[in-house]
């Protein structure tokens, strides 16, 4: 009988795929870790919550309905109105127990009052058709998004034109102007006249110019 070999070949291995690990140990996992967002939080209490839903789904038919009452209506929310204010049943108003009216105040139709932050509106200052007041907006810095609710207010006397946007954090002093359709993210001391997207101070002999030549073209 012939001797055995005295060194047996070893056995095969059986071949592996192209990026495995050798046999016993798990492949390293290539696939991005799954981390879930942060958690975001409501900034509104359970109480303002309901509060919210009440003025949505009772109030507002109450407002439209009963034009007599929108003053008082508002003010039962925690808001504040004065005297002689012209309220329209289209007006938009996020946050009631947000807002300040003085007296006089008028407030023409499609009007949004983005409330989530307070907004005052001095005595005898006028908003115009659907002017835009934006009291709230989002911290992009932070990837959970807070909400931010810096306030606005207009000053006495002072007039917001037709489709105008007011952005969160802007103060406009007494008897200023806001043109038509402009844009103001920057506060403005008194007798201001903002023009423009973004907004900036014009003159206002350049705005009576404005206002000529947009009549010679409708003309």
């Amino acid at each position: 009988m012939p001797d055995a070999p005295a060194n047996p070949a070893p056995a095969a291995e059986p071949p592996t795929e192209p990026g495995a690990s050798p046999a016993g140990e798990a492949a390293p996992s290539s696939a991005p870790s799954s981390t879930p967002p942060p958690a975001r939080r409501s900034v509104w209490t359970p109480k303002q919550k309901l509060v919210r839903v009440a003025w949505t789904l009772l109030a507002r038919p109450a407002w439209i309905l009963f034009p007599p009452l929108r003053a008082r209506l508002l003010r039962s929310f925690g808001g504040r109105v004065g005297q002689r204010c012209t309220l329209p049943r289209d007006v938009e108003i996020t946050i009631p127990w947000h807002i300040r009216i003085g007296d006089d105040v008028r407030i023409a139709e499609r009007v949004v009052l983005y409330s989530l932050g307070v907004i005052t509106i001095e005595d005898g200052a006028s908003i115009d058709y659907r002017a835009h007041l934006c009291a709230g907006t989002h911290d992009m810095t932070d990837s959970t998004f807070p909400l931010l609710k810096p306030p606005i207010t207009i000053g006495a006397g002072t007039f917001v034109g037709l489709d105008a946007y007011i952005g969160p954090g802007v103060e406009l002093g007494r008897s200023c102007r806001v043109w038509p359709r402009a844009s103001v993210y920057k506060s403005a001391p008194a007798g201001t006249h903002i023009a423009g997207n973004p907004g900036r101070s014009v003159d206002p002999g350049e705005t009576d110019a404005l206002t000529h030549r947009a009549g010679e073209d409708l003309g």
